[in-house]
């Protein structure tokens, strides 16, 4: 499948990478650079591949309330909340994020590429009482433009000020050029910025727009670089249907106040026993990659596993997420096995580096 801007990826020379059945640049001018340019200026993702869902009835807002984490019906309007679906045992189908535009009767979902056919099945699967939903997402394009030097360039392609919106609200915008946008103030790089959602033919026109402004186009690479650094999960490594919200420490996502969502038993059962592991972070104290599956070791007992790292371009160490046996406590030391070697460690508190939100 390709995004409405992969004739442009082609054009800036874009390296392309399979991505769950997508071809998505994964760079343009390397990682490093591309990551930097949004932490110091203005990155340009085309996240186009995200999956948006649309519920137009108050029976389709009930389901979307027995399923989700969150109480839907609390949120104001131009409100974003970001929660799960999970199954019975608890396990993360998906991580996602809810936008309110009319409480009680209209929403939208973005979920994950890898799993919006999924996640409109299961949706559908407990859909006793037969509310439509709409799967958008093929008529639906997605910018996310992040960094210290977004705002003035969102508003000068846009006439679009983002003071009017605080952290995880949204708004729409009849942009001269550019037709209907829907702007929402969130991202996965940490940085300020926001994130576009719009019709297809409108991406590519607004795409060279914000690079003639100075935005520098970014790929997979620098988006999964700067969502580590920030200790934002990844589903599929970080978060699994073999995994909960309250062992990855995103309980705040769940409100167990809630009378009844899909996994809520399972969570309130684990949460009585107490967590026999958790999603933290680990700074490398020696040279080294930490990578996904490495084996975490303290003196010779297996205290846990990577599941995402890499090296931190701001900080120029490795830098990992791994779930943890739940006595281990922060600045604690331990050993990643980075093959055959042992590699001095510590665990930390994320983010690794200081938000610019």
């Amino acid at each position: 499948m390709k995004t409405p801007l992969y004739p442009s990826h082609l054009a800036a020379q874009a390296r392309m990478v399979d991505f769950h059945g997508w071809e998505m640049p994964v760079w343009y001018q390397g990682i490093t650079a591309e990551h930097m340019a949004t932490r110091t200026q203005c990155g340009l993702f085309d996240v186009s591949h995200m999956g948006e869902f649309h519920v137009d009835t108050p029976a389709g807002v009930k389901l979307l309330n027995e399923l989700l984490t969150i109480d839907v019906y609390s949120m104001p309007p131009g409100k974003v909340r970001y929660t799960f679906l999970l199954n019975e045992k608890g396990g993360i189908i998906d991580d996602l994020t809810v936008y309110c535009i009319v409480p009680g009767e209209r929403y939208m979902l973005c979920v994950n590429s890898a799993n919006t056919e999924r996640d409109f099945a299961w949706i559908m699967q407990h859909n006793r009482e037969g509310a439509p939903l709409e799967d958008q997402s093929a008529n639906t394009a997605m910018l996310a433009l992040q960094g210290p030097l977004s705002p003035g360039i969102l508003k000068d392609c846009t006439a679009f000020d983002l003071e009017q919106l605080s952290f995880y609200t949204f708004a729409s915008h009849r942009s001269r050029d550019f037709g209907e946008l829907m702007i929402s103030r969130t991202g996965y790089t940490g940085e300020c910025g926001v994130e576009i959602f719009m019709d297809v033919p409108q991406a590519p026109s607004l795409w060279e727009a914000f690079l003639r402004a100075g935005a520098t186009p970014c790929g997979l690479g620098a988006r999964d670089t700067l969502r580590l650094e920030m200790g934002y999960p990844l589903h599929g490594n970080d978060i699994t249907e073999d995994t909960t919200p309250l062992e990855a420490g995103l309980a705040f996502a769940v409100e167990m106040d809630k009378p009844a969502f899909m996994g809520r038993e399972a969570l309130l059962q684990q949460q009585g026993q107490g967590l026999q592991r958790a999603l933290k972070g680990i700074r490398l104290l020696e040279r080294g990659v930490p990578r996904q599956g490495y084996i975490c070791q303290q003196r010779d007992r297996v205290v846990g596993r990577i599941t995402s790292g890499s090296i931190s371009p701001v900080l120029n160490q490795g830098i990992a997420l791994a779930y943890l046996d739940t006595s281990l406590r922060h600045d604690e030391r331990l050993d990643v096995m980075v093959r055959t070697r042992r590699v001095s460690a510590q665990v930390v508190k994320t983010p690794f580096v200081g938000t610019g939100k």
